[in-house]
């Protein structure tokens, strides 16, 4: 006979999956659209987008073969939300790790779908993150 607080703890168990998939994000719905702003608080969850102009491009360099060469950051654009700004101290960047760099136009911009890389760490900016889609914008 199985005991009455073991099959409360086996309904929940099986009602989990129901309830976690009913508080989830709906997949049809845009993620949430921040500012470079918003970046500062660290308080990300998920995917969300970001328009910004892209200041810089980088590509890896290829590694010849039988060659030991440095580590790479990897393939990424660098995105700002003011292309404007002279002053290099108040300029906001975002690293967006991309397989295509050279897909990107200077100075055009783009709202990106991103999600963040790696760990968040704790009262730091988010800075870098990978990229799901872009589409370009008009200036």
């Amino acid at each position: 006979m199985v005991k009455p607080r073991f099959a409360i703890v086996f309904m929940l168990v099986g009602l989990m999956p129901i309830f976690s998939f009913s508080q989830g994000q709906d997949p049809t719905r845009e993620p949430p659209l921040l500012t470079f702003n918003d970046l500062q608080k660290n308080d990300l969850d998920g995917p969300f987008r970001i328009e910004g102009f892209v200041i810089q491009t980088y590509k890896c360099p290829p590694c010849p073969a039988g060659m030991q060469c440095k580590p790479c950051l990897g393939d990424h654009i660098v995105v700002t939300d003011n292309v404007d700004e002279k002053d290099p101290g108040l300029i906001k960047r975002l690293r967006i790790f991309t397989g295509k760099p050279e897909q990107f136009a200077l100075k055009k911009k783009y709202s990106f779908t991103v999600k963040v890389r790696g760990k968040r760490q704790t009262g730091h900016a988010v800075e870098e993150v990978d990229l799901i889609r872009f589409d370009p914008l008009e200036k």
